[in-house]
């Protein structure tokens, strides 16, 4: 039996490439003007000027030193690298191996720059909280332990990589070591050049495990053995002796959607059923099913190397608080205007088709 997993489903498989056009046809030099507010990432200080941080203020100097007190917050540095697309945002966890006062916030700075950000996180400042969706017994009332720092990024930027560094600072004052975050700006595409990325595309199928091609949507149905015990419908268990098989659940993906925009913004839909029989509601001349609806709509951005024919996916759902965060890069295998064939590069082993709707 097939497994699907709703989830899991909407980090796999994704986005595409297009054929880049060629542009010998507008004769003379082909090299872009560089636009007027372009921010190189190498100038840290003009980048610190241009960015924006979720609940943050710029404050001249640099990230206040640790404190040695006891119940200083520890934070811990993590050695991955951030991927983000220009234009949107930078989504950085942080981790903590230790803390005792509730967290209020961060100090976030531009490795390079002369200035760095105080993020409180009790304000609002021009960006939205939405609020956790399960809420931790051992976060307090009050304490952003679980928040995320989010940095709205330039839309034109040249160069590709910078660091951060931010320490935390809790309730008492106390502020704790500071770390560094690694983050890889990928830039935004010339549109002009990449038209038949732009619009919508259906996730049509994939390969199994023998490379054979599957509808996506064809439903997964699971099958186990049931007893009927004092008239009560029951798993069946090894030593009953009358047991018969009966359908346990059935999922099924209703609609797995890709949008990609001429401002290199992606979006994708995903919606599935999954429906489990009920025990308590089942007979035993009759299994009773209760139905689950999943859906999920997540945003983020695109960028694409048409000399790699890889493209960076970055889901950072507008910067908006307790919503998911990842990025995946996927390979174009082969295109043409209305089907695409891409396989992601962290798991090869299987291959996806999206058709243009």
């Amino acid at each position: 039996m097939k497994k699907i997993l709703f989830f899991g489903i909407l980090a796999c498989s994704l986005a595409f490439n297009a054929c880049k056009k060629s542009s010998d046809d507008q004769g003379g030099d082909t090299e872009q003007p560089t636009k007027i507010d372009t921010v190189y990432l190498n100038d840290r200080v003009a980048l610190a000027s241009k960015v924006k941080v979720a609940f943050g203020i710029s404050t001249p100097g640099s990230i206040p030193a640790a404190t040695t007190a006891s119940g200083t917050p520890v934070l811990v540095e993590n050695k991955n690298i951030v991927d983000a697309i220009s234009g949107r945002y930078i989504v950085i966890k942080p981790t903590f191996s230790y803390y005792e006062s509730t967290i209020k916030g961060y100090y976030v700075s531009i490795v390079g720059s002369s200035v760095h950000f105080e993020v409180d996180y009790s304000t609002n400042r021009g960006f939205y909280r939405q609020a956790p969706q399960v809420q931790n017994s051992l976060f307090r009332e009050g304490d952003y332990v679980d928040s995320s720092i989010i940095v709205k990024l330039p839309k034109y930027i040249i160069g590709d990589t910078l660091s951060l560094s931010y320490a935390a600072y809790d309730s008492l004052g106390h502020v704790s070591n500071k770390v560094l975050a690694h983050v890889r700006i990928h830039s935004q595409n010339g549109i002009a050049d990449y038209q038949d990325f732009v619009g919508s595309w259906k996730v049509n199928r994939k390969t199994d495990a023998n490379g054979v091609w599957q509808n996506y949507y064809i439903p997964d149905t699971s099958r186990t053995n049931f007893a009927c015990v004092n008239g009560k419908v029951q798993y069946c268990l090894n030593n009953q002796q009358s047991c018969f098989e009966g359908i346990a659940a059935i999922t099924a993906v209703t609609k797995y959607d890709l949008m990609f925009t001429d401002q290199n913004e992606y979006s994708e839909l995903f919606s599935a059923t999954l429906s489990r029989v009920v025990m308590d509601n089942s007979t035993c001349d009759k299994l009773n099913y209760g139905t689950q609806i999943v859906s999920k709509l997540e945003k983020g951005g695109w960028s694409f190397n048409p000399e790699t024919k890889i493209m960076t996916i970055v889901v950072d759902n507008n910067g908006i608080e307790y919503n998911n965060f990842y990025s995946y890069q996927v390979k174009i295998l082969e295109m043409t205007p209305q089907l695409v064939t891409l396989v992601r590069l962290d798991n090869t082993s299987y291959t996806v088709e999206i058709v243009k709707k």
